[in-house]
C-alpha cells in the first residue's frame, strides 16, 4: 500500500518516521479498502469478521461475508466466525450483493450459473451474461431467476427448469413481483404468472376493482344510477401507422398500441396478432390472453376454416395449422390444442 509505494521512490524518509508513515498507511488503507469493497449501503454498516483473509466485504445477507484477492477475483464466503463455508476460486466473478433465495450468482467461463450456501451449483454455469444497468445476473425473485441463453431470454426456477422458453421475439422480462413478471415484446407489454403463463395486467386489475368500489358506492347512494355504464365500443378496428399495426375505436382513438408485425380482425372478443414470427391472441382491453407460440408455417395460402382465415375464432376455435395427415389443428380460447370437427 503507502508505505510500500514510498519506500521504492523515499526509502530514506521512510526509515526516518516509521511511526507516522506506518499509522498513516494503515489509516489510508482502511479507508480506500472500505472503498473499495463495500458494495452497499447494508455492507458499510455490518461487522466484519477477524479472519486471515486480506479483503473481506459484506454481502446482502446477513452472516455471510466475501473475501476477494488484491485484483478483485473472489476467494471465498466466510461465516461471521470468519471460517470459510463456500470456495470461490474457480469462478470469475460472483454478485454478492444478489444473494436471494439462497443462491449467489457466479460466473465461471464467461457463463453464468447458481451457488447455493454449501457450494453446490444448483444452476449451471450455462447462461449468457446479462446487459445494461442490471449487471451481467439477476438475483431468485420468488423462486424464478430471469436468464438469457443463445441471446434470447427466458425463465428458470431454482432446479433448473424452464418456466418460460428461451424466445427471440422476447425483448425483456421484468422480475417476479406479487407472482407476476412482466413481459415485453417490441412495444406490447403482457404479463406471466409464476407458472409461465398469461395473466391480467394488475395494474388493469386494480382499476377493475376500484371501478367496481365506485359503482357500488354510487348505487347505495341514488337508485337512479343503477343502469349499467354504456360500453364504449363494441369492436376495435385494425389500422397500420409506420409499418405497425394496432387497432382503434369507433372514434379512430388508438385502443391497442401500433406494436404488431401482422394482425386478425376482432372475432369473438379475440385477434389475432404477430410479432416476428409468432402469433397470440389479445383481446379489447389490449391484454395478451394467449401468448406467442404459434406459427403460420403450417397454414396453407388462401385457405380458411369456417369462412375464417388462419388465427380468428369461430365457433370458439381458431386453425393454427394442418396435420401431416391434412386434417386441421385448432385451439380453443384458452389456448389449448384441439381437434377442428
Amino acid at each position: 500500500m503507502l508505505r510500500h509505494f514510498m519506500s521504492k521512490i523515499q526509502p530514506n524518509v521512510t526509515s526516518c518516521l516509521p511511526l507516522k508513515i506506518s499509522q498513516f498507511s494503515f489509516a489510508i488503507g482502511i479507508v480506500s479498502s472500505a472503498f473499495f469493497l463495500m458494495p452497499s449501503a447494508q455492507a458499510a454498516s455490518c461487522k466484519l469478521p477477524k479472519s486471515y483473509y486480506k479483503n473481506v466485504s459484506c454481502t446482502s445477507t446477513s452472516g455471510y461475508f466475501l473475501a476477494i484477492k488484491d485484483f478483485g477475483a473472489p476467494v471465498a464466503l466466510i461465516d461471521s466466525k470468519g471460517k470459510r463455508v463456500v470456495d470461490l476460486s474457480r469462478y470469475q466473478k460472483v454478485d454478492a450483493d444478489k444473494i436471494s433465495g439462497g443462491l449467489l450468482p457466479v460466473l465461471r467461463n464467461s457463463r453464468v450459473g447458481y451457488l447455493n450456501m454449501q457450494g453446490r451449483e444448483v444452476v449451471p454455469a450455462m447462461y449468457d451474461m446479462l446487459t445494461g444497468n442490471q449487471g451481467w445476473a439477476r438475483p431468485v425473485s420468488e423462486g424464478r431467476i430471469v436468464v438469457k441463453k443463445d441471446g434470447n431470454y427466458g425463465v428458470i426456477n431454482t432446479s433448473n427448469s424452464t418456466v418460460v422458453s428461451f424466445s427471440a421475439s422476447i425483448d425483456e422480462i421484468d422480475d417476479y413481483r406479487n407472482g407476476r413478471a412482466r413481459v415485453r415484446k417490441n412495444s406490447a407489454i403482457s404479463w406471466l404468472d409464476k407458472n409461465g403463463n398469461a395473466t391480467r395486467d394488475p395494474n388493469a386489475q386494480d382499476n377493475s376493482q376500484s371501478a367496481k368500489k365506485s359503482t357500488a358506492s354510487t348505487n347505495n347512494t341514488s337508485s337512479q344510477s343503477r343502469q349499467p355504464a354504456p360500453t364504449r365500443f363494441t369492436t376495435l378496428q385494425s389500422r397500420q401507422q409506420d409499418g405497425k399495426w394496432g387497432f382503434v375505436d369507433d372514434n379512430d382513438v388508438t385502443m391497442i398500441t401500433y406494436s404488431f408485425d401482422e394482425v386478425r380482425p376482432f372475432s369473438e372478443g379475440l385477434a389475432g396478432v404477430r410479432i416476428g414470427e409468432e402469433w397470440g391472441f389479445v383481446n379489447l382491453g389490449g391484454e395478451l390472453v394467449i401468448p406467442f407460440r404459434f406459427t403460420s408455417n403450417g397454414v396453407l395460402t388462401d385457405d380458411n376454416y369456417k369462412g375464417q382465415p388462419s388465427f380468428a375464432f369461430t365457433g370458439g376455435k381458431a386453425w393454427i395449422g394442418n396435420l401431416k395427415n391434412g386434417n386441421k389443428m385448432c385451439i380453443n380460447k384458452e389456448g389449448t390444442g384441439v381437434s377442428c370437427d
